[in-house]
């Protein structure tokens, strides 16, 4: 496990990771409440995702101007007004009555959450020695937002109705923005030694067609991700019934809601396999050479994601946990890259950028879920995301042949 020696680097371990949770629980909790959505709002599946839309969109659209924001000013501070509007957003939402509010509201929980990506990792990269690690554990922060995304949701909606869910949430992030106030973060970067080809990881010095051929590879992997995240606990829902099987023979009232806890519950499961691919790419990451981990993680991913498209029951929950522990494992990988391929001065910039690519342009993947599940079924979509990592794979070979003779690592830290 990595050693944070000093009381500064637990700090900022700590808040950027509860960020990373709260962003990751709203990511998730929307798609785990579409059932009970679609009931209370009398409409259908495609729609009520539609809903979701402006928010993942502002996902991403809005962690460019954040991360100006952090390295114009602080990181602390962006993470201040990140807890405090969302937890506006995740109120409106539990008070909204209609599609349209919910709408709106979903989007300004999407503006403010998404400061946690580029001022979270941003002060990660400058102020953590063990980079990959302390990358790893914020990741894993969010896979656990994943975890209990689903679950609260589906546990809150089952006691109280689906705005609970919002409600709760909302007072949560809360609290944690004041207790933020009263903590000071010192964000003065540490100093970095030199590789072994002496080398620097923070020099960025790379050719702009480099620069476009990796965010490409952010973008699509984006594309990937977002897809996984709408259509796992709906896929859960109609093709692994057992456990809501076992719910209802326990005679649990309400069979729609109890339905839908299920397969949050299997979705929640399926999602602590994340949390070891995160750790392990995470000290992976500070090991090895970045771009052949990126290609191999990749590689497992495809054989797994386009199992997900045939597999029912309990082979589908086994395959889903394979292919999320590589898929979420990539990230402390990948955040490690984008830390090479920008500035010291802008990093914060540089991962609000990526995040623009990953969220924003992700953000598509709720059209397309729900345009292929109509014409043909969830399954079918994950075979549209298999032929994405199989396009990744592809590009990152081409990334190697690019960076041949660039060290691309992590190296050690003062």
């Amino acid at each position: 496990m990595p050693d944070f020696k000093t009381g500064n680097e637990k700090k900022i371990v700590l808040f950027t990771s509860v960020t990373h949770f709260l962003f990751h629980f709203y990511e998730i909790a929307f798609p785990a409440l579409a059932i009970p959505l679609m009931l209370s709002l009398k409409t259908d599946l495609k729609e009520v995702l539609e809903l979701g839309f402006p928010m993942y969109l502002m996902f991403g659209v809005f962690a460019l101007p954040w991360g100006f924001f952090a390295d114009r000013f602080s990181n602390r501070t962006a993470l201040i007004i990140c807890f405090f509007g969302t937890a506006a957003g995740a109120v409106m939402t539990a008070l909204s009555t209609t599609p349209g509010s919910i709408m709106y509201s979903l989007a300004v929980v999407g503006i403010f959450s998404c400061i946690c990506h580029p001022a979270g990792m941003g002060l990660i990269s400058h102020g953590a020695r063990n980079r990959g690690m302390a990358l790893g554990i914020f990741s894993v922060a969010g896979t656990f937002g994943l975890i209990a995304g689903p679950f609260l949701a589906g546990l809150l909606n089952w006691l109280a109705g689906w705005k609970m869910a919002y409600l709760a949430t909302g007072i949560f992030g809360l609290l944690w923005g004041m207790a933020l106030i009263l903590v000071r973060i010192d964000e003065t970067p540490l100093e970095v030694h030199e590789g072994n080809n002496g080398q620097v990881e923070d020099n960025a010095n790379h050719p702009l067609r480099r620069l476009v051929l990796f965010f490409w590879i952010v973008t699509l992997g984006g594309l990937v991700y977002r897809i996984n995240i709408v259509a796992l606990p709906a896929h859960m829902e109609f093709k692994a019934p057992f456990l809501s099987r076992v719910f209802h023979s326990l005679q649990i009232p309400d069979i729609a809601a109890t339905t839908t806890m299920a397969a949050a519950l299997l979705t929640s499961l399926v999602y602590v396999a994340g949390i070891f691919g995160q750790l392990y790419g995470g000290r992976l990451a500070d090991r090895h050479d970045l771009r052949r981990l990126y290609l191999v993680f990749n590689g497992l991913c495809l054989p797994l994601v386009i199992l997900i498209a045939f597999l029912g029951e309990q082979y589908l929950v086994a395959a889903a946990a394979g292919y999320v522990f590589f898929a979420l494992g990539i990230q402390p990988i990948e955040n490690s890259l984008i830390a090479h391929f920008t500035p010291r001065q802008w990093r914060s910039t540089g991962y609000g950028f990526a995040a623009i690519l990953i969220f924003g342009v992700g953000a598509l993947a709720v059209y397309l879920v729900g345009w292929v599940s109509d014409h043909w079924s969830l399954g079918t979509v994950y075979l549209f995301a298999g032929g994405l990592v199989f396009l990744i794979i592809v590009h990152i070979l081409f990334l190697l042949y690019d960076t041949r003779g660039v060290a691309l690592r992590n190296v050690a830290r003062r």
